[in-house]
């Protein structure tokens, strides 16, 4: 569905452009490049951690192939590059769809996620009704294992939901369904940060909040403060707050806030400043400098993990590693059942149906293909990153492709570079 409507400044964020920045820009090209690039860096650091030495190829998380196998329909890996130089698309290759582990799928999948959430955003206001942010949360220390308070808190949300407190409440909102999404964070301080946003689509004033809010964008009512105490209550039965940190839980595990917030949430969506991605992603960053402020505490996102881990960092590869155990199978992205055909008249597409779809723009250029022996070079020399920005910034043709790939060549070789040629992913396994 096409975003060109625009709604006051509830959608402001989605469709107005930044001042002075304009898509052929030398400058922001250049930094998406390297962004990019600095995903698949991260996709390396992620397989190389996840990787099980010694287990058979069935047993490794599906992370790790990814971008390692080529299409069998294919046979070769076809090069593209936008025109301005912002980046690069490699078709014919296997993807692996984990929005969890994988930077470079995380990406994409996001792109599509966030498109998705701003036309129901715009067909949702343009029919008069109004959108809500609630997000919930709750005390977290450094020593809860994330497997375990990803339980409590999915028991948690699921009662809350299933209350009758919660089905009055969104019943009086004239709640036509909602959007949950699940977000993981985590502070050396206090740990784990799971936690959930929930997209509300109901009627405007449709928890009787008034015309006003407070200073940080927080919207208060009676049902508001009905389901703070709800939420609270059922955090106390589940181990995850206590008596002490009411007043805390009162306060912060449970926010509302109107359609301005909840249009901001979706334009930055995925985007790489929640991953704390920099353009120069082989730094080692300071923890200080890189982090994120969130209720006064350093937080940062697996992705950052990732990128102290590949500097040798062992408290961030224990976490990574502790965090991609306990995620998997879990849904980042879910719509109430029949919202978003509802309202943008499209079914849902799995993560991995999202990633594997690699056709590349009508406005980007051919370069040139490569062959499974000219592709396995560049992961035998760990250049795929390098390569990428090689051919946003200066391959124009197959002979750039040939020349790199042989100037590589002539280097010893750094890693075994297994590429292989097979079918598509099917659910956790490729297919022979």
């Amino acid at each position: 569905m096409a975003l060109h409507t625009t709604l006051g400044t509830y959608t402001k964020s989605i469709h107005t452009p930044r001042p002075g920045r304009r898509q052929t820009d030398p400058e922001r090209a250049d930094r998406k490049s390297k962004q990019q690039a600095g995903r698949y860096q991260l996709m390396r650091i992620a397989q190389g951690l996840l990787w099980k030495k010694g287990g058979e190829w069935r047993e490794q998380s599906r992370t790790c192939w990814c971008c390692r196998s080529l299409k069998r329909e294919s046979g070769s890996v076809s090069v593209y590059r936008n025109e301005d130089g912002s980046g690069t698309t490699l078709t014919g290759l296997n993807r692996c769809g984990n929005i969890w582990t994988c930077p470079v799928c995380a990406a994409k999948v996001a792109e599509h996620r966030r498109a998705e959430l701003s036309a129901g955003l715009v067909s949702h206001l343009n029919a008069g009704g109004a959108a809500y942010l609630v997000t919930l949360t709750f005390p977290h220390e450094a020593d809860h294992a994330m497997t375990e308070l990803l339980e409590r808190f999915t028991n948690a949300r699921q009662r809350l939901q299933n209350s009758r407190a919660w089905k009055g409440i969104m019943k009086d909102a004239g709640r036509i369904g909602s959007v949950s999404s699940l977000e993981v964070t985590i502070s050396e301080e206090n740990g784990w940060h799971p936690h959930l946003h929930l997209l509300v689509f109901a009627d405007p004033q449709g928890f009787g909040e008034g015309e006003t809010a407070a200073s940080n964008g927080d919207l208060d009512s009676p049902a508001i403060r009905s389901l703070k105490v709800a939420w609270c209550n059922l955090l106390l039965k589940t181990g995850l707050g206590g008596n002490a940190q009411i007043n805390d839980m009162l306060a912060h595990a449970l926010n509302v806030r109107g359609g301005n917030q909840a249009a901001e949430y979706i334009a930055k969506y995925g985007r790489d400043e929640r991953w704390g991605q920099s353009s120069e992603m082989t730094r080692h960053y300071n923890k200080q400098g890189a982090a994120g402020e969130l209720d006064g505490l350093l937080h940062f996102t697996p992705f950052q993990l990732l990128t102290w881990a590949g500097s040798g960092d062992e408290w961030a590869q224990r976490k990574f590693l502790e965090y991609a155990t306990a995620i998997e199978g879990k849904r980042a992205v879910t719509w109430s059942p029949g919202l978003k055909k509802s309202l943008i008249g499209s079914d849902d597409l799995s993560d991995e149906d999202i990633a594997a779809d690699d056709s590349p723009m009508p406005e980007q250029i051919h370069v040139g293909e490569l062959e499974q022996d000219q592709y396995q070079a560049i992961f035998r020399h760990n250049r795929l990153p390098d390569f990428i920005r090689y051919v946003a910034d200066s391959a124009r043709c197959q002979v750039d492709l040939d020349d790199y790939i042989a100037a590589i060549s002539t280097t010893p070789a750094t890693h075994s570079g297994a590429v292989t040629v097979r079918g598509s992913f099917a659910g956790r396994y490729l297919l022979n």
